[in-house]
């Protein structure tokens, strides 16, 4: 099973400082190409820090493996035995959680870029050029990516709120587990 690694974000508001942050980086040679790759893999892992809003402090971000490089002491990594089940499943948990926030933003993004072309007049000149009865498909568009906006927030809010439940599911479920160790 491999072990599942997560850092809370702080007051980082560039891939740069999340990646030493997270990764031992120190600055000596080679160290740029270091900082670059910790940078891609980060982006690769949390989609969602391409946009400055990405970083919202608080968040769980999922750290990658960088071959050859270290993890620094702000990064929990669940233990894999059968003792760490709980605190895998629940860093599993918030990982989970951070990955669809990254969903949820990305199909944000692309609604506003499309929403944006849309309302372009100079889109919506060339299109009714084109096709006559554009004007009012785009309009449909438009009010369709509004409606799917308002439902992607609702349905975001009641997939966090169900995260946050599992979590605190899972942390009474743990503390009944130790109190039947210890009776």
């Amino acid at each position: 099973m491999p072990t599942t690694r997560i850092a809370t974000l702080g007051r980082e508001r560039t891939l740069a400082t999340l990646a030493r942050k997270v990764f031992q980086i120190d600055t000596g040679r080679g160290s740029a190409d270091i900082l670059r790759r910790a940078e891609a893999a980060l982006l690769r892992a949390n989609p969602r820090l391409s946009d400055p809003d990405g970083f919202r402090p608080g968040g769980t971000i999922v750290v990658p493996v960088l071959p050859g490089v270290d993890l620094s002491a702000d990064v929990t990594v669940a233990a894999v035995n059968g003792d760490g089940l709980g605190s895998e499943t629940g860093l599993r948990l918030q990982a989970a959680a951070g990955r669809i926030e990254d969903a949820f933003t990305q199909a944000a993004r692309t609604r506003q870029e499309l929403l944006a072309r849309v309302g372009d007049r100079r889109f919506l000149t060339e299109a009714a050029q084109n096709l006559p009865e554009a004007g009012d498909l785009l309009r449909r568009a438009a009010d369709r990516l509004r409606r799917e906006e308002a439902q992607a927030e609702e349905t975001s809010q009641r997939l966090q709120a169900g995260m946050a439940a599992a979590a605190e599911a899972l942390d009474r479920l743990e503390g009944l587990a130790r109190r039947m160790v210890r009776d």
